[in-house]
C-alpha cells in the first residue's frame, strides 16, 4: 500500500489470553487506504447540539440523551468528520426513521414501549425534532444518508451495498449508542469481514443507575469492542493521522 494514500492509525485492542491472566491492551499501528475507508456515523440525530437549540415536543429520555452526549458531538464528533472530508473519505449516515409497514404489533416498537416508555409509531412520525438533525452536524449534500428502524445499520437497508459500491473495507466508527445501536451495526460490519476502527471518545452510551457514576456502560461497550470486534482509537488521532497528509 502506498502509504501516502493511506491514514496511519494507531488501534488499541484487548487480548483474552492467557485464561488465567489475561495480557490485556496492546496497540497496532494501521495503515487505511483512502480508496476503502469510510467514516461511519451512527445515529447522532436529533436537535440540541446547536447553540440556539430548542427541543419542543420532544420526549424526557431523548432530552436525556441529546444532553448527555453533547459535547462528544460538539466537541469530537464534528472535528472528525471535518478530518475525514479534509482527507477525502467518503461520509455515511446512520439514522432511525420509521418504516411504513411498522403495526401495532412490531416487536421493536412493544419493546420501545416497555422500557423506554415511548411509542415509536408516535414520537418517530416525520416532521420530528427526536430524528431531526442539528446544524452542526447535519449531513452535507456530498454524505451519504441511510435509513433504518432497527438497531443494526445493516438490518433491511442498503447499506452494505453502498459500501460495496464504495469499495470499503475499513469502517471509522463514530455515534451511538455504544450499547445498542453502534454495538449492533458494528458486530453485523464484522460477519461482513469489514474492519472496524471505532473512535473510542466519539461515542456513548445509556448509563444505568447503577453504571452511571463511573460510567460502566460505556466503559464495557468500548472493552466488548477491543475484545471481539476490531480496534479502537481516539478522535486526536483520527485527525493527526488525516491532517499528516498534508
Amino acid at each position: 500500500m502506498d502509504e501516502k494514500r493511506a491514514l496511519k492509525l494507531t488501534g488499541r485492542f484487548y487480548r483474552w489470553y492467557p485464561p488465567e491472566k489475561n495480557l490485556g491492551y496492546a496497540e497496532e499501528e494501521l495503515l487505511l487506504g483512502l480508496h476503502n475507508t469510510v467514516y461511519l456515523v451512527v445515529d447522532a440525530y436529533g436537535v440540541g447540539y446547536d447553540d440556539d437549540h430548542e427541543f419542543g415536543d420532544v420526549p424526557e429520555i431523548y432530552r436525556r440523551d441529546v444532553d448527555l452526549v453533547r459535547d462528544i458531538v460538539r466537541d469530537r464528533i464534528k472535528p472528525t468528520k471535518v478530518a475525514a472530508k479534509k482527507a477525502g473519505l467518503p461520509v455515511v449516515y446512520l439514522t432511525n426513521h420509521l418504516d411504513p409497514s411498522t403495526t401495532k404489533n412490531n416487536e421493536l416498537r412493544n419493546m420501545a414501549l416497555r422500557t423506554y416508555g415511548v411509542d415509536i409509531l408516535d414520537v418517530w412520525q416525520e416532521p420530528t425534532d427526536v430524528l431531526a438533525f442539528s446544524r452542526i452536524i447535519a449531513p452535507e449534500e456530498d454524505d451519504f444518508l441511510i435509513k433504518k428502524q432497527h438497531h443494526s445499520g445493516f438490518y433491511e437497508t442498503t447499506l452494505e451495498s453502498l459500501l460495496k459500491e464504495l469499495g470499503a473495507r475499513n469502517l471509522v466508527v463514530v455515534g451511538f449508542d455504544g450499547m445498542v445501536c453502534l454495538h449492533c451495526t458494528v458486530i453485523d460490519a464484522l460477519y461482513r469481514n469489514y474492519r472496524v476502527i471505532v473512535l473510542r471518545d466519539c461515542i456513548g452510551s445509556l448509563e444505568y443507575p447503577e453504571t452511571e457514576k463511573e460510567s460502566w456502560a460505556n466503559w464495557f461497550a468500548i472493552r466488548f469492542i477491543e475484545s471481539n470486534v476490531g480496534y479502537t482509537s481516539t478522535a486526536a488521532e483520527f485527525i493527526r493521522s488525516c491532517d499528516s497528509l498534508g
